[in-house]
């Protein structure tokens, strides 16, 4: 588990061992991330890693809690731009992700079972990971005027599904599918979707 300890430092040096870190595990098509190449490119010792972590596992989670904070921030802007309607979302999500692979792209890392980090990112799923509640973090600015539904379960439901199309949609591309083809998919999915949810 990250320790308070990590998110107490000053935001610059935090960063600074987010960055190191997703660089690290983007090199893992040539090595695994080990502990001693986050302390010598972060500049912190050994000693001040087990004081901001528990083990290896808790890069994983720095890494999905920065990509998931990114998106939510992403999402709310949106949400606040186009009033609310949450299917004109996913297409913007999956522009956005393939369109910056820089800022994205790890999540191709995370997906990539040929990484050789992959069953590090395995066991965090596993034994760590939990779903992130996106409608806790925006669902306030959905417009549910829109929407058929009334119960916040449901709509939680469909925001769900909305989501594992994009992760299928952005990983099939990241991994060879054709941008425009899993595109017109997405758009499909979301069309379907939103017919059996709309007011």
């Amino acid at each position: 588990m990250i320790k308070r300890t990590f998110y107490n430092l000053p935001t610059e040096k935090r960063e600074k061992i987010i960055d190191v870190t997703r660089r690290e595990f983007r090199k893992g098509n040539k090595q695994k991330i080990t502990i001693n190449s986050v302390i010598k490119n972060a500049g912190i010792s050994r000693g001040s890693f087990y004081q901001y972590f528990d083990d290896k596992l808790d890069l994983v989670e720095l890494i999905t809690d920065d990509m998931i904070s990114r998106m939510v921030d992403f999402i709310r802007e949106e949400l606040m731009l186009n009033g609310g309607d949450m299917f004109e979302i996913p297409l913007r999500i999956f522009d956005v992700m393939i369109s910056d692979k820089r800022e994205y792209g790890d999540l191709m890392v995370m997906t990539d079972n040929r990484n050789q980090n992959s069953a590090l990112v395995a066991d965090y799923m596993r034994y760590r990971a939990h779903e992130p509640d996106f409608f806790e973090k925006f669902g306030t600015y959905i417009d549910k005027s829109r929407l058929s539904l009334t119960d916040d379960e449901d709509i939680k439901c469909v925001i769900f599904m909305m989501f594992d199309a994009i992760k299928a949609a952005v990983g099939n591309t990241m991994h060879g599918s054709p941008a425009e083809k899993e595109r017109a998919s997405l758009y499909r999915k979301i069309q379907i979707i939103r017919s059996g949810a709309s007011a």
